[in-house]
């Protein structure tokens, strides 16, 4: 008779702790994300060298990146440093900027990422951020396509 009342009271438990909702997002979340990828400029470093990180060319070890996020519209900004990419260098900067020193993006709130102004429907950026480090995770959700995701690191520094 007591096992069963331990039992009910354990499946109870059970059923009560998995009604719990903690798959929604804090409604902050998004906005300190914002405000953490806007108070740094950002350098791109070398990743934990995995098949799935970003191999960075020479050309791009010096270039800084800064999150400007506006009402209307937000910008990432391209401030290119002493060492020009030349053709088919610098990946990240060509697929990315495109020529530019800047280009406009979206920010998906609901979920952290992030999607360019040139790329596809299917395609976004995740982010990341753990203090002064920034992740940014090549993602595509598009069912045809198998692509493999990217990971691009960057260390930021606080912005004046």
């Amino acid at each position: 008779m007591i096992r069963k009342i331990y039992c009910s009271i354990a499946i109870l438990t059970l059923f009560s702790s998995c009604g719990k909702d903690s798959g929604t997002p804090d409604p902050d979340f998004s906005k300190d994300i914002q405000v953490r990828l806007g108070a740094y400029v950002w350098h791109p470093v070398v990743g934990n060298v995995k098949e799935t990180d970003y191999d960075l060319d020479d050309c791009e070890m010096d270039n800084s990146y800064r999150f400007v996020f506006q009402e209307k519209s937000n910008q990432l900004n391209l401030d290119k440093g002493v060492k020009i990419c030349e053709a088919n260098k610098g990946a990240f900067e060509k697929f990315i900027f495109k020529d530019k020193n800047n280009i406009s993006f979206t920010f998906n709130k609901e979920n952290g990422t992030i999607k360019f102004e040139n790329q596809d429907k299917y395609s976004s950026y995740a982010v990341a951020i753990n203090g002064d480090k920034l992740v940014l995770t090549s993602q595509n959700n598009n069912p045809a396509a198998f692509v493999v995701p990217v990971k691009y690191y960057f260390k930021g520094v606080k912005a004046p």
